[in-house]
C-alpha cells in the first residue's frame, strides 16, 4: 500500500488532471458552440476520454484511502 506522502501526491496529481480536463471538456464545448465542429469534437472528445480513463484511478484512491484520525476530545 503507498505510504502517506505517496498517496497525497497521487491523490494531488489526479486531481489536478481532472480539472484540466474538465476545463478541455467546457473548452470544446464552447468551440462546438462556435461553430468550429471538427477542433470543438476533438477536444471535447479527447477530454471524455481522459476523464473516462481516470475514474478507476479514483475510484482505486477513493477506495483506499487512509483512515483519519479521530478529531476532538474523547467521550469517556
Amino acid at each position: 500500500m503507498n505510504t502517506g506522502n505517496d498517496f497525497n501526491r497521487e491523490v494531488r496529481q489526479t486531481a489536478l488532471l481532472t480539472v484540466a480536463l474538465v476545463s478541455a471538456l467546457v473548452f470544446g464545448i464552447v468551440v462546438l458552440a462556435g461553430g468550429d465542429w471538427i477542433p470543438g469534437t476533438l477536444i471535447v472528445a479527447a477530454g471524455l476520454i481522459g476523464l473516462a480513463r481516470l475514474i478507476p484511478a479514483i475510484n482505486r484512491l477513493c477506495r483506499h484511502a487512509p483512515p483519519t484520525p479521530p478529531h476532538g476530545r474523547p467521550t469517556g
